[in-house]
């Protein structure tokens, strides 16, 4: 994986998100899915509505749980926008849990970008940007990265969606408790910005 310090929000450790599902996938209808942000350190649940405030060093894990075979692209942004780190991009799976690995903010300070977008159908013209990013990270790819997602997320916000609720998650901190993580429900495509200022 690339440098973790693109990811400064690595602090990030999110909870089981269903999102994707194997086997035949229904693409007639919109989906759900749930989505916990973590804290390795002390292992609680940290509320991701607006911006956590942390602070440089910490650590953090994101946790995906599907519920239908979808697709799923997580990409971390630096805080200046030199560097873009590859988290998850492709299908995945019904009942599939995912865990990023450990996310430890660094530095500079400033506020670091998850995006979490979950799709009932590839998007081909992100996976091409990523392909291009992977092969050669300079800035001309990065930049061509970070626009595509921007205009995922302008296109996605034109989808009606239903509320974000708590919901109950299994498989948070890898055990058998269960914490309190976000449901996202009603659309065919959902983008979700995490922010988290160090």
């Amino acid at each position: 994986m690339k440098k973790i310090t693109i990811l400064c929000l690595m602090v990030l450790f999110v909870a089981a998100l269903p999102v994707f599902a194997n086997g035949d996938r229904d693409t007639s209808g919109p989906f759900s899915w749930n989505m916990a942000l973590i804290n390795a350190r002390t292992g609680e649940m940290v509320p991701f509505s607006a911006p956590v405030q942390s602070s440089t060093g910490e650590r953090f894990q994101l946790v995906i749980e599907a519920e239908s075979t979808c697709y799923l692209y997580v990409i971390a942004i630096s805080v200046d926008e030199s560097e873009a780190d590859i988290l998850y991009a492709g299908l995945f799976g019904a009942g599939q849990i995912w865990y990023s690995q450990i996310l430890e903010l660094v530095p500079p300070q400033g506020s670091e970008s998850l995006y979490v977008i979950t799709s009932l159908t590839e998007q081909q013209t992100l996976a091409q940007r990523i392909t291009a990013y992977n092969a050669n990270s300079g800035a001309t790819q990065r930049r061509a990265l970070v626009n595509e997602i921007f205009r995922i997320r302008s296109d996605a916000s034109r989808f009606r969606e239903e509320p974000e609720k708590p919901v109950l998650m299994g498989g948070a901190t890898r055990g058998e408790d269960k914490g309190t993580g976000v449901e996202y429900s009603g659309s065919e495509i959902y983008v979700k910005t995490i922010s988290i200022e160090h």
